[in-house]
C-alpha cells in the first residue's frame, strides 16, 4: 500500500504522533504509524513502508535524538530528494545533517490549540503533493457548512472533495465507478462472455469447431481407413477358411503311437493294438529288485 506521510516518533511522543496522525487523516492523508512500537530496532519492513511513502515526517525532541529508529529512518528519508519533513516538540536541535534543514515548531500543540507551525507544515506537505487552500479548510467550523460545499465545488480533484463525493453517492445509492485499471479489465472480460454461446450448458464445456460434411471426423484419409477395413476383412475371411478344413492324419499302421491319440484312433481299427507297441508288451524275465544283490565271492 502507498502512504501519503510516513510519521516517525520516539516511543516518548506517542500521544503527540497519534494527535498529529489524527489531524493528517482529517485532510485526507495516508499515513503510515506504528501506534504498538515498542523498539528502537528500524528493520526491513519498516524501510519497506517508508519506500512506499512520498513524505517522511520527523517529530524531533529530546527523545527523539536519542532513539536509533528515528535517526535510521530520518537517515532514509534525507537520502531521497524532497521526501524529509520535519517538526520540532521542543527546544532540542537535531545533529546534522538534519540541524540544516528547515523544521516547523508544534510545541505546545494540543487538541483545542494548533501552533502556527502545523499549519505551515501542512500547507508545505499540500504544495508537495499540489494541493492547495488546505489551511483555509483547516480554519472552517461545524456551522460553516456553506463554506465548506463552496470549497469542495473549487476543489474537486483534492481527496477531500473525492471524499465527499463518494459519501454522497453511498448515500443515494450510487456505486462507484471502477477505476481505470478495472474498468478496462472488466470490459475485456465482457467481450469474452459475449463471443460464447449464451446457453449454460455450452459455457460449461468447451466448444468443438464444426466438421465438414463429407470430411473425416476421426482426422485419417480414406486410404488409410480403406486399408484397415481390408485388413480386418482378410482376417475374418481366412480365420472361416481355417476353421472349416477337415484335419485328415495320414492312414499307415506303421506309426509310433506317440504324441497324437487321434492319429492312433485313425491309424488302428477299433479293438487292435498297433504293431509299433507289441514289442514294448512282449514278457521278459522278471527281476525282484527290492532284495539286496548277493555278493560276488
Amino acid at each position: 500500500m502507498a502512504y501519503d506521510v510516513f510519521l516517525v516518533s520516539a516511543i516518548e511522543d506517542r500521544d503527540m504522533a497519534k494527535l498529529v496522525a489524527r489531524r493528517l487523516r482529517s485532510l485526507k492523508f495516508k499515513v503510515w504509524f506504528d501506534q504498538k512500537q515498542t523498539d528502537n530496532t528500524f528493520d526491513a519492513k519498516d524501510a519497506r513502508n517508508a519506500g512506499n511513502s512520498r513524505h517522511m515526517l520527523v517529530m524531533w525532541s529530546e527523545h527523539a535524538v536519542k532513539s536509533d529508529w528515528v535517526r535510521a529512518a530520518a537517515s532514509v528519508g534525507h537520502s531521497r530528494p524532497g521526501m524529509l519533513a520535519q517538526v520540532s516538540l521542543d527546544k532540542t536541535i537535531p545533529y546534522e545533517p538534519f540541524k540544516s534543514d528547515k523544521r516547523f515548531s508544534i510545541e505546545g500543540m494540543t487538541s483545542r490549540k494548533t501552533p502556527e507551525g502545523f499549519y505551515k507544515m501542512i500547507e508545505e506537505l499540500a504544495q508537495r503533493d499540489g494541493r492547495s487552500d488546505l489551511r483555509e479548510w483547516m480554519g472552517f467550523g461545524s456551522k460553516d457548512e456553506e463554506a465548506r460545499e463552496d470549497w469542495l465545488a473549487a476543489h474537486p480533484e483534492d481527496p477531500l472533495a473525492i471524499d465527499a463525493r463518494k459519501k454522497r453517492e453511498k448515500a443515494m445509492g450510487i456505486k462507484p465507478a471502477p477505476a481505470a485499471e478495472t474498468a478496462s479489465a472488466a470490459a475485456l472480460a465482457k467481450a469474452s462472455v459475449k463471443s460464447q454461446p449464451s446457453s449454460s450448458s455450452s459455457a460449461s464445456r468447451p466448444v468443438s469447431p464444426a466438421v465438414p460434411a463429407g470430411s473425416d471426423p476421426l482426422g485419417m484419409g480414406w486410404g488409410t481407413i480403406a486399408a484397415v477395413a481390408a485388413a480386418v476383412f482378410a482376417m475374418f475371411f481366412l480365420s472361416w477358411i481355417f476353421r472349416s478344413q477337415t484335419i485328415t492324419a495320414p492312414m499307415h499302421a506303421g506309426a509310433p503311437g506317440v504324441g497324437n491319440a487321434y492319429v492312433l484312433q485313425e491309424a488302428c481299427p477299433a479293438g487292435q493294438v498297433p504293431a509299433s507297441l507289441m514289442k514294448v508288451l512282449e514278457p521278459g524275465p522278471i527281476i525282484n529288485d527290492t532284495e539286496e544283490p548277493e555278493p560276488d565271492n
